[in-house]
């Protein structure tokens, strides 16, 4: 298992072939029929890497000539390239290794640190929800929603107008004033593309139960000012918001 206390912080690129999705799905019982792609990576990058998978990361579909369907993870873990292949070469299935291109895997170490007062651009897709600390009239205590949605049950006035992307925007804000390393430049964040996600879940307990839930999927672009180096690159680590292991939470950084 890899120090994660000594090793540097890296980011991976992979492709795992859509039929490994499906073998893996079987493998731990899903209903292919009605289970996220998100969900289906998580298990199969489990299954190749154990805790060593890169968590948070991104996951992409993109076209494949040979197989039709090919998955690009993009994530943040402590081990490299040759690492993972060799952990996922010890311990996987061999159609769940075959599912892995790791000719193509790539991996390259983040900076140590950041100076303070470094100006980034930022692209973030998040789950950006609430959990409410005490019940009301429309939602219960310890309820997981969507954030714009507990703006409006809150205000509870149809002549205000809220805006999603503004009520987004706060959300990150707060989570980056709780993990500190980073302020964002306000107005220079928007929200590049929104949807309600049906994602696969399982129970907790011994008799875990598949299960469907819906919540909000953000893509948040813009950029942010660098306040706490070794912070910033443990928000990196660590990624940001709720469902980091299931494709949500990666913050990917580019010159402003």
């Amino acid at each position: 298992m890899t120090d994660e206390t000594n090793e540097p912080l890296r980011m991976i690129q992979m492709w795992l072939d859509g039929r490994a999705l499906t073998e893996v799905g079987k493998m731990v019982g899903l209903p292919l029929h009605n289970v996220d792609n998100n969900y289906l990576a998580h298990c199969l990058l489990g299954q190749l890497f154990g805790d060593a998978a890169p968590k948070p990361y991104w996951l992409e579909d993109v076209p494949d000539r040979e197989s039709g369907r090919e998955m690009r993870v993009l994530g943040y873990c402590h081990a490299d390239a040759d690492e993972l292949e060799s952990r996922a070469r010890m311990y996987a299935e061999p159609n769940l290794y075959d599912g892995c291109d790791f000719e193509r895997m790539a991996s390259k170490p983040m900076p140590e640190t950041y100076h303070d007062g470094l100006r980034l651009g930022f692209e973030l897709r998040a789950c950006p929800v609430v959990r409410k600390s005490s019940s009301g009239d429309k939602w219960d205590e310890g309820q997981e929603i969507d954030a714009f949605l507990s703006r409006v049950w809150e205000v509870d006035d149809p002549s205000v107008d809220i805006e999603r992307e503004e009520v987004y925007r706060d959300w990150l804000e707060r989570q980056l004033e709780i993990r500190e390393g980073a302020e964002l430049v306000t107005d220079t964040v928007t929200l590049k593309r929104f949807s309600i996600k049906s994602m696969t879940r399982r129970t907790q307990g011994s008799d875990r139960e598949v299960c469907h839930i819906k919540r909000p999927d953000a893509t948040l672009i813009g950029e942010l000012e660098v306040t706490d180096g070794d912070a910033l690159r443990e928000l990196l680590s660590s990624g940001i918001g709720r469902h980091k292991s299931f494709g949500f939470g990666m913050l990917k950084i580019r010159p402003a």
